[in-house]
C-alpha cells in the first residue's frame, strides 16, 4: 500500500485495492507533478536561506520535506530531520511534534513501522500538552493506517472514530471528509460493504458542499472499488469515469493513470481485452508524461501480460523490459538521492556563507557612503536618547497601570468582604432568632411539664403521669438533637473542625442510625427499611456522615405518616457513594424547595405528629457534605413524600487527595 499525503490519496489494484488519505492540515499542497515539485524545491529553498527566525526555518523545512516526498526520500528525510533538531534546540514543542509526525510517515512509506509508530506516538503525546486538536486528529489517523496496515482493524477503526469525532468537534469539514472517508475503507476491508458505502457517500457530501474537487475525484474511486468488490461491473465503471473526468478537469495527471489501471481491470473481466489494453496504455502514457513510477510499473506489467495472451510476444516483450527497468531504477533511487543530498546540502551551506558576506560588505559600503563620523554619532545619541524617553514612559504606564490593577483588585477585596460580612450578619441574626425560639418551645414545655408533675397524684387523671413522661422525654430528645446540631453548625461554619478521612462501612452506618431510631418509628408505626447488597465504603469523616444519616432518618420519621415506610437505599455511581433516604409523608411544598437548605423560618414544617424541627438539620447536612467533598439533592412532591440523595466520594485503595 502506497501513501500519499493531502490532498492526494491512494488507489491500488491487486491484493489491496483500498483510497487511504492522509491529513497534514498545516502543510496541504496541491497534485504536483515532478516538473512542478522540482520549482517548488528551489523556491522554497531560497525562502530557507532568507528566512529570519527559526520558527520559520522548521516549518520551511518541514514543507520541503513534504514537497521531496516522491522526488528524493532522503532528501525528505534530512530535511525532517533538520526540523527535528533545530525545534528541540530551540525547545518548540509545536515544531518538534510536526516534525517527529512527518518523519514518522516517511518510516511508514519506507515499511520502518515500528520506529514510524514510536515517532507518531511522541508526536500525539505533544500535541495533546498543547491541545492542538486538529494535529491530534492528524495523528490519529496516521496511527490508524498502521493499524490498518498490519490487519487490526479493529483498532484501526478505533482510532479513525477518534479523529473523526475531534474533527467534527471543531468543526473541520474538510477533515470530517477524509476520515469519513478512511472508515468506510476500514470497514471495506474487513467485507462490509454496506457500512462502508455509507461512509463513503457521507464523505463524499461533504466534499460535494465544499467544491472539493481532490476529494469527489478519490470518492468516486472508492466508491468505484465498492462496487468492483460486489461485481457490479457496470456501476463501478460508471464511477470509475466520473472520477477519470474530475481528475481531467483537475489535471491529476498521477491519480488518473491509476484510475485508468482500474478501469482497464474490469475490461479484463468483461473479455474486452482490446478496450482494457487501450486503457492501460492511456494510464502508461499520462505517468510517462509526469514521471509517476509507481503508475509506469503496473501499467508495464499489466500491458506486457495482455500482449502475452494474444500472443504478440514481441510487444510484450518491449513493456517487460520497461518493467524491468523502472523495477530497477526504483531500487537503485535512494542511493543517488543520498548523494544528491549531500551535494545539496554542501552547495547550500556555501551559498548562505556567500551570501552572509555580501551583506556584510553591503551594509558596509552603505554606511561609508552615506554617513560621515558625526551624523552616525548624532544619530546614536538621538536613537538612545529616544529609547530613554520611551523607557522612562513605558515605565511610568506600567508603574501607573499596576498601582491602578493593585488598588482595583483591593477595593475589589474590600467590596466582597463587605459584602460577605453583611451576609454573616443576617445569616447571625436569623441564626439568633431561630435559636432563641427553637430553645425556648423546648424549655417552656419542660417547665409546664414539671410544674404538673408537682401536683399531688390524686388530683392527676389515670396514666397522665405517663403522659407527662412521654412528653418531656420528647421535649429533651428534641432539646439534645438542637444542641447537637448547633455544636456541628458551629464547628463547621467557624472552621475550627478537624476532619479524619478515613474508610466507612456505609452499610453499618445506616443500621447503626437505624437501631438508634427503631424505638421513635416503633411508636409512630413507621416501618424503617434497609436491605444491605454488596459492601459499600466511603471515604469521609465518620461523625460528619454519621450526622447527617441520623438526621435524614429522623426527618424521614417526623414527616411520615403512621402505617408507612421509611426506606434506606445504598449504591454506588462512578467514583461516588450513594444513599438516599426516601419517605411516603406529607412531602415538601414547591415554594419551599429552594429555601431547603438556608436558615429560614418559613421553612420548617411540624411533623405528622406535630412534632417540631431544629430549623438547622438540613443546612448542616449540606455544609457537612460540602467539607466531605459530597452533595445532598431532594426530590419531593406535596402530599407523595420525599426522597434525599447524598453523595459522597467511594473509597479507593489509594485515598484520593483531599483539600
Amino acid at each position: 500500500m502506497v501513501y500519499i499525503y493531502i490532498p492526494t490519496g491512494i488507489f491500488t489494484h491487486g491484493n489491496m485495492k483500498r483510497f487511504f488519505v492522509l491529513f497534514s492540515i498545516l502543510f496541504a499542497a496541491g497534485t504536483i507533478a515532478s516538473a512542478q515539485k522540482a520549482e517548488r524545491v528551489e523556491k522554497l529553498k531560497a525562502q530557507l536561506q532568507d528566512a529570519t527566525t527559526d520558527s520559520a526555518r522548521i516549518h520551511l523545512m518541514i514543507t520541503l520535506a513534504m514537497t521531496y516526498e516522491g522526488l528524493q526520500m532522503d532528501s525528505a528525510m534530512a530535511y525532517a530531520k533538520k526540523a527535528l533538531s533545530l525545534s528541540e534546540q530551540i525547545n518548540d514543542s509545536k515544531g518538534r511534534a510536526d516534525a517527529l509526525l512527518h518523519i514518522g510517515r516517511l518510516m511508514r512509506d519506507q515499511s520502518e513501522t515500528v520506529e514510524a509508530l514510536r515517532h507518531m506516538t511522541a508526536a500525539l503525546q505533544i500535541y495533546r500538552q498543547i491541545k492542538d486538536s486538529v494535529q491530534i486528529a492528524n495523528s490519529l489517523n496516521d496511527i490508524s493506517i498502521i493499524y490498518a496496515n498490519s490487519g487490526d482493524y479493529k483498532n484501526s477503526l478505533h482510532y479513525f472514530k477518534q479523529a473523526l469525532d475531534i474533527f467534527r468537534q471543531s468543526k473541520d469539514e474538510k477533515g470530517e471528509s477524509y476520515a469519513l472517508n478512511n472508515i468506510g475503507i476500514i470497514y471495506q476491508e474487513m467485507n462490509d460493504h454496506a457500512m462502508a458505502k455509507d461512509y463513503f457517500l457521507q464523505s463524499q457530501r461533504i466534499k460535494i458542499k465544499r467544491k472539493d474537487v481532490y476529494g469527489i475525484a478519490r470518492g468516486y474511486t472508492n466508491l468505484g472499488s465498492i462496487e468492483e468488490d460486489e461485481k457490479q461491473w457496470e456501476k463501478a465503471l460508471n464511477y470509475y469515469r466520473k472520477a477519470d473526468s474530475t481528475f481531467n478537469i483537475s489535471d491529476d495527471k498521477q491519480m488518473r493513470g491509476k484510475n485508468l489501471l482500474a478501469m482497464a481491470h474490469i475490461k479484463v473481466i468483461q473479455n474486452k481485452n482490446t478496450e482494457a489494453r487501450n486503457l492501460a496504455l492511456k494510464g502508461f502514457d499520462i505517468a510517462k508524461e509526469i514521471n509517476e513510477l509507481s503508475t509506469l510499473l503496473q501499467c508495464s506489467k499489466f500491458i506486457a501480460e495482455l500482449d502475452e495472451k494474444a500472443k504478440n510476444f514481441q510487444s510484450s516483450l518491449h513493456y517487460q523490459k520497461i518493467y524491468n527497468q523502472i523495477a530497477d531504477s526504483i531500487s537503485n533511487k535512494d542511493h543517488k538521492a543520498m548523494l544528491e543530498e549531500m551535494k545539496g546540502k554542501f552547495n547550500v551551506e556555501e551559498k548562505e556563507r556567500e551570501i552572509a558576506l555580501l551583506k556584510k560588505d553591503k551594509q558596509l559600503n552603505e554606511v561609508i557612503a552615506k554617513n560621515s563620523r558625526l551624523i552616525a554619532s548624532a544619530l546614536l545619541i538621538g536613537v538612545l536618547f529616544l529609547i530613554v524617553i520611551s523607557a522612562l514612559i513605558y515605565y511610568a504606564y506600567r508603574t501607573t497601570k499596576t498601582a491602578r490593577d493593585h488598588l482595583a483588585v483591593k477595593n475589589a477585596e474590600i467590596e466582597q468582604q463587605r459584602n460577605d460580612l453583611d451576609k454573616l450578619n443576617k445569616e447571625k441574626d436569623r441564626f439568633f432568632s431561630i435559636l432563641s425560639h427553637d430553645l425556648r418551645s423546648p424549655l417552656t414545655s419542660l417547665k409546664g411539664l414539671t410544674y404538673l408533675l408537682t401536683q399531688p397524684v390524686e388530683s392527676m387523671p389515670a396514666g397522665e403521669s405517663n403522659v407527662i413522661k412521654k412528653k418531656m422525654d420528647e421535649s429533651m430528645d428534641n432539646l439534645t438533637n438542637l444542641i447537637t446540631n448547633i455544636l456541628d453548625w458551629s464547628m463547621t461554619t467557624s472552621k475550627k473542625k478537624k476532619w479524619t478521612f478515613d474508610k466507612l462501612d456505609i452499610h453499618a452506618l445506616v443500621e447503626k442510625n437505624i437501631s438508634l431510631y427503631q424505638g421513635n418509628a416503633e411508636s409512630k408505626r413507621v416501618k424503617l427499611i434497609h436491605t444491605p447488597g454488596h459492601p459499600v465504603f466511603g471515604y469521609a469523616d465518620y461523625q460528619a456522615i454519621d450526622t447527617v444519616i441520623r438526621n435524614l432518618i429522623s426527618n424521614g420519621i417526623k414527616f411520615s405518616h403512621p402505617d408507612s415506610e421509611v426506606i434506606v437505599k445504598t449504591s454506588t455511581e462512578g467514583n461516588n457513594v450513594i444513599i438516599s433516604v426516601k419517605d411516603h409523608g406529607i412531602g415538601i411544598p414547591t415554594e419551599l424547595m429552594e429555601k431547603l437548605f438556608t436558615l429560614n423560618k418559613s421553612v420548617r414544617q411540624a411533623g405528622t405528629n406535630n412534632e417540631k424541627g431544629t430549623g438547622i438539620g438540613l443546612l448542616l447536612c449540606k455544609e457537612l457534605l460540602a467539607e466531605n467533598n459530597g452533595t445532598i439533592a431532594v426530590n419531593s412532591k406535596q402530599g407523595e413524600g420525599s426522597e434525599f440523595s447524598v453523595s459522597l466520594p467511594l473509597f479507593h485503595e489509594t485515598p484520593p487527595v483531599t483539600a
